[in-house]
């Protein structure tokens, strides 16, 4: 009979280290990490910020707002009007001094109207629209001034007429 084969492990060495919980921590962590990737790659839904909606006004809020709008407007065509009114002499100080005052109408003019718009929130569109439209050719106007362009410059004209359009517009808006 053959001899029976030493015990495992021999007697007085050491038992060699049980390998599962090593495994098991491998197999633990790549699922983790299987998982977080996953997470982190999978499509998620297309949330779109549903947004407030449209603020909603009272008849009352809007006539104010209007009313606002509509008076601001009135001070600063009123102030234009009395700018364009003053004509200064042959003296070159004198025709500066209009001219600086009518770009300063333009420039505070426009900042005023932008500024009673922004606070009149309940402001009709169409008028606000309008309101926007007369600042912005405003300070179209007075770059093209400040550019020593006259008003017979081929290049104030887009600015002029769309100044004149909506002056109109307001003016009718505001009846």
């Amino acid at each position: 009979m053959p001899p029976a084969p030493p015990p495992w492990p021999p007697a007085g060495a050491p038992r060699p280290k049980r390998r599962w919980p090593t495994v098991a921590w491998l197999v633990a962590i790549t699922l983790v990490a299987a998982v977080a990737i996953v997470g982190w790659l999978r499509p998620t839904q297309d949330h779109k910020p549903s947004g407030s909606p449209a603020p909603t006004y009272t008849d009352q809020q809007v006539n104010d707002a209007k009313a606002s709008v509509c008076t601001a407007f009135q001070k600063v065509d009123h102030a234009l009007d009395l700018a364009g009114a003053r004509r200064g002499t042959d003296d070159p100080t004198s025709q500066l001094a209009v001219a600086t005052n009518t770009r300063q109408v333009l420039d505070a003019g426009s900042r005023y109207l932008l500024t009673k718009l922004s606070d009149a929130p309940a402001t009709p569109p169409d008028l606000a629209t309008a309101v926007r439209n007369q600042a912005n050719s405003f300070q179209e106007l007075m770059i093209g001034y400040l550019d020593e362009l006259t008003n017979s410059a081929p290049e104030q004209q887009p600015a002029l007429k769309a100044s004149d359009e909506a002056t109109d517009t307001i003016r009718r808006l505001c009846k």
